[in-house]
C-alpha cells in the first residue's frame, strides 16, 4: 500500500494533537540503509524531556492501527535529549543528516 502525502500530514496532525511533540523528522529507507527500515515512510518522533516516551510510544502505535490508510507509516519515539547527547541513537543521527524535519514546535 502506499502511503500518500495527505495520510502523512493527516498522521502528523493526529500526533502533534494528542502528544508532546517536539520535532518529526521523516526518513526514507534509502536515505538510512544501515537501519534496514521496513516501511515506506518512517517518522522519527521527539517528544519533549521528561515524557514516557517508551508509553507514547506504545499509545501511537495503537492510534496508527486503528488507520488501515496509516500501515505504510512507521514511527519511532526518542526522547529530546537523544538529539544532544552523543553518541546518538542511529535512526536519529540518520533523521538529522539524511531526513526531512517535517514538524517543529
Amino acid at each position: 500500500m502506499s502511503v500518500t502525502q495527505a495520510n502523512v500530514d493527516e498522521c502528523v496532525a493526529a500526533l502533534v494533537a494528542g502528544f508532546p511533540i517536539e520535532d518529526i523528522w521523516l526518513l526514507e529507507p534509502a536515505r538510512a540503509k544501515e537501519c534496514h527500515l521496513d516501511k515506506s515512510v518512517n517518522l522519527i518522533v521527539i517528544v519533549t524531556e521528561g515524557s514516557e516516551h517508551h508509553l507514547i510510544s506504545a499509545d501511537i502505535e495503537n492510534l496508527i492501527r486503528k488507520r488501515a490508510d496509516w500501515s505504510g507509516i512507521d514511527i519511532f519515539v526518542f526522547p529530546l535529549s537523544a538529539i544532544t547527547r552523543i553518541p546518538r541513537p542511529l535512526l536519529v543521527t540518520m533523521a538529522l543528516s539524511g531526513g526531512r524535519n517535517i514538524y517543529s514546535k
